[in-house]
C-alpha cells in the first residue's frame, strides 16, 4: 500500500535520547519520502517555538501537532486546531505544585516557561540536550497575554492521584513519560484527537496514514493512524498501541522503515 500521510514524534523517535539533533542518515529517508510526495507530519509534545530549526536537521514538516495536539499548523504557521487550558486549570496546577514544591512549566505560543523550579528544568534540559529554549517564568504573568497549551511537571502518580482528588472536576490528565515527569493536558487533547481532525482536513482516511512514535502520548496517534509504529525501545503504552516495531533512529530504524514503506523514493532516476 502506498502511505500518503507520515507522522513522526520527535523526542525518542526522531531525536535519539543521546542525541542533540536527528541523525543525518533519517533526516535524508524523511526528506527523500517527502519528496516522492508524502505529506511528512511532526507530532509532538513541544510547542512549535521549542522545535528549533536545527533539531529537525533539514526536515521541513508539511504538518505540525504541537504540545501534544492542542495546536495544529500547516507549514506557513496557519492555525488549524488551538485548544487551551482555563485560568481555572491552570491556577489549580500552580496552587497545587506551588504547596508541595513540583517543578511545573506551561507550553505557551512562544516558548515554555517554568513557573515553578527554573533552575532545575534548565539543568536537566542541559543534561539531557533537549534543545529547549526554556523561558524564565518564576514571575507567573506570561499568563495574562495569552493562556498555555499544555504543562509539564515533576512529580509522580501518587502526586497526580491527590490533584485529581481535589480539582478531578476540571478534567486534566496527567501523562506520564517516567515515574516522576509528566505532560499536563486539558479535556479531549492528545495526538490522536488531533491526527484524526487533521485527516479529516485533508480528506484522508486512517488508513493512508503511518505515525512512529515512542512514548505513552504517542498511543492515541499510533492506534488513530493506519499503520502505527512504536520504537522497540518505547514505553509498554506505545508498544501496545502500535501494529508494528521498529528499531530507534540511532540504530537506523527510521531510515530502514522508509526505505521499506516507500521504496519507490529511493529509486534511482
Amino acid at each position: 500500500m502506498s502511505y500518503r500521510l507520515f507522522v513522526l514524534d520527535i523526542d525518542g523517535t526522531l531525536r535519539p535520547h543521546n542525541c542533540t539533533c536527528v541523525p543525518r542518515a533519517t533526516a535524508r529517508a524523511v526528506t527523500a519520502v517527502q519528496r516522492a510526495g508524502v505529506k511528512v507530519v511532526i507530532a509532538t509534545g513541544r510547542g512549535r517555538a521549542s522545535v528549533p530549526k536545527e533539531l529537525l536537521s533539514g526536515i521541513r514538516p508539511d504538518y505540525w501537532l504541537c504540545s501534544a495536539g492542542a495546536n495544529v499548523q500547516d507549514a506557513k504557521g496557519t492555525i488549524l486546531q488551538d485548544t487551551r487550558m482555563t485560568p481555572e486549570q491552570m491556577y489549580a496546577l500552580v496552587d497545587f505544585c506551588e504547596n508541595y514544591e513540583y517543578p511545573l512549566r506551561f507550553i505557551f505560543s512562544d516558548g515554555s516557561y517554568a513557573y515553578l523550579g527554573y533552575e532545575e528544568f534548565r539543568a536537566w534540559s542541559r543534561t539531557h540536550r533537549i534543545g529547549i529554549d526554556l523561558k524564565d517564568g518564576m514571575d507567573q504573568d506570561r499568563h495574562l497575554i495569552d493562556m498555555p497549551f499544555t504543562a509539564f511537571g515533576w512529580l509522580d502518580r501518587e502526586a497526580a492521584a491527590r490533584f485529581q482528588e481535589k480539582y478531578g472536576y476540571l478534567g486534566l490528565r496527567f501523562v506520564f513519560d517516567s515515574d516522576t515527569a509528566c505532560d499536563i493536558l486539558p479535556p479531549a487533547v492528545d495526538k490522536g484527537s488531533a491526527l484524526t481532525a487533521l485527516l479529516d482536513k485533508l480528506g484522508l482516511p486512517a488508513a493512508d496514514c503511518v505515525a512512529v512514535g515512542d512514548g505513552d502520548n504517542d498511543a492515541g496517534m499510533l492506534k488513530a493512524a493506519g499503520l502505527g509504529v512504536a520504537v522497540e525501545t518505547g514505553s509498554e503504552g506505545a508498544k501496545a498501541a502500535a501494529d508494528r516495531l521498529c528499531a530507534p533512529a540511532d540504530k537506523g530504524g527510521l531510515e530502514a522503515l522508509c526505505r521499506e514503506l516507500w521504496p519507490q523514493a529511493f529509486e534511482e532516476g
